[in-house]
């Protein structure tokens, strides 16, 4: 079981300007903790708040980690923060790549005691950041160290079970190598032949995983030993050449297997922001298309549908009253406590409904979208079963397309406001 955070201890190296306050979030056990943290110090400073979050192929965010990270960001974006993921080989790369691009001049990272860092595993990360990026204060927070089987606990994640017929292919590719060798042995009289047994055992490493091959490692000694070295047909595993081509082979096998994981995680990072860019672009591409809130709305409630496979829904202002403007796939009729739900969103301008803090008894979720002219409509969503309809790690995207129709919506007010100037 962690323990709770005990000491704070902020040390500032060098700071320049005002600018924006970043926290970094590496989805440790005590991410929220040092979110309320950052959003106290960004109080103290009087500057601007974000919240960030690396993905690197160790730490995405099917990950405990990354469970934990959407947790930490759905926080600080209560707490009034931006939020910003970025996708990255590792979290120092996604940090420097974000200063680059953003005007921070303060930045907040979590700090275990006993000199053990919750995400930063060399000691001189901090010290990178801050010769690389000129006019930086970095802010560590102290907390108490993890003991060591709850943090285990807490970072594995399931392990993925590998389907028996990739050690069968394994044995194919290996027995295939094992025919090859064996004509080139009988009609060509070429001898070391124990070189061909890197092409199974990369080829198995790089699209099967670590365990098949190690199989093919295995499979490969004991066949070269058995069918191609002298004396034929006979075991004699002490000989040299057996050591030395298991552990060539067993190396090749582990190496190859990492580097394809990480570039496969690196892969699944890439195609998975690309994805969601492109579904905010779409969105806002499609509301610039649009000029009237019955066409806007359901514009959103069809990307939120598809994007999300949830009910949604719109609700506008009209003449004082509160008024349904679309629907996707079908009507809906609100109860009283999701009626209830939605006068609370519009009146307060915060999220109600299941998953929230208020009147989470509603079978819908509410969301105002708010801009500098206020309130101009709210989204319900929902799913069948009363769940709540997005998860931690989906409410950053869902926030940033309520931004967009936010956006989308606050032209149609400027819009209509110019047209009664005009006839006036």
């Amino acid at each position: 079981m962690s323990a709770r955070p005990s000491a704070v201890d902020t040390r500032a190296y060098h700071a320049g300007g005002v600018g924006m306050l970043t926290v970094a979030i590496s989805g440790s056990p005590h991410s929220e903790w040092l979110v309320e943290q950052a959003e106290a110090l960004a109080a103290r400073l009087g500057v601007p708040w974000e919240a960030l979050h690396v993905e690197t192929p160790r730490a995405d965010r099917d990950s405990p980690r990354g469970q934990r990270a959407a947790v930490a960001l759905a926080t600080a974006a209560r707490l009034g923060a931006t939020i910003a993921r970025v996708p990255a080989a590792s979290a120092a790369d996604g940090i420097q790549a974000h200063l680059r691009t953003m005007p921070i001049r303060h930045l907040v990272l979590g700090h275990a005691a006993e000199g053990r860092r919750t995400w930063f595993r060399g000691p001189g990360t901090a010290d990178r950041l801050l010769a690389d990026e000129e006019g930086l204060a970095i802010h560590r927070f102290t907390h108490a160290r993890e003991e060591s089987r709850g943090r285990l606990n807490g970072a594995a994640r399931p392990a993925a079970s590998v389907p028996v017929r990739h050690y069968l292919l394994s044995a194919a590719a290996v027995a295939l190598t094992l025919v090859i060798a064996g004509l080139l042995q009988a009609f060509v009289g070429l001898r070391p032949l124990d070189l061909l047994f890197l092409f199974p055992v990369i080829a198995v490493a790089a699209r099967l995983g670590l365990g098949p091959a190690l199989l093919a490692v295995a499979l490969a000694v004991l066949g070269y030993n058995y069918f191609l070295m002298r004396p034929l047909n006979a075991f004699s595993l002490q000989a040299p050449l057996n050591v030395v081509m298991g552990a060539v082979l067993g190396a090749v096998a582990i190496y190859t297997s990492t580097i394809t994981a990480r570039l496969r995680g690196r892969l699944v990072l890439s195609d998975r922001s690309a994805h969601e860019n492109a579904s905010i672009a779409a969105l806002a591409q499609k509301l610039t298309r649009d000029a009237d809130w019955e066409t806007t709305a359901r514009t959103v409630c069809e990307h939120v549908h598809r994007l999300f496979d949830v009910q949604a829904t719109m609700y506008r202002e009209v003449d004082g009253v509160i008024c349904h403007v679309a629907s996707i796939p079908s009507e809906t009729r609100l109860g009283p406590v999701n009626q209830a739900a939605l006068d609370w969103a519009w009146a307060e301008g915060e999220a109600a409904g299941v998953g929230t803090a208020v009147l989470g008894a509603a079978d819908w979720q509410f969301h105002p979208l708010k801009t500098s002219l206020g309130t101009l409509a709210v989204l319900g969503i929902a799913r069948d079963d009363g769940r709540d309809p997005v998860n931690a790690v989906q409410k950053l995207l869902l926030h940033t397309l309520i931004a967009q129709a936010a956006l989308a919506h606050e032209r149609l007010r400027l819009e209509d406001r110019m047209r009664g100037s005009s006839r006036a």
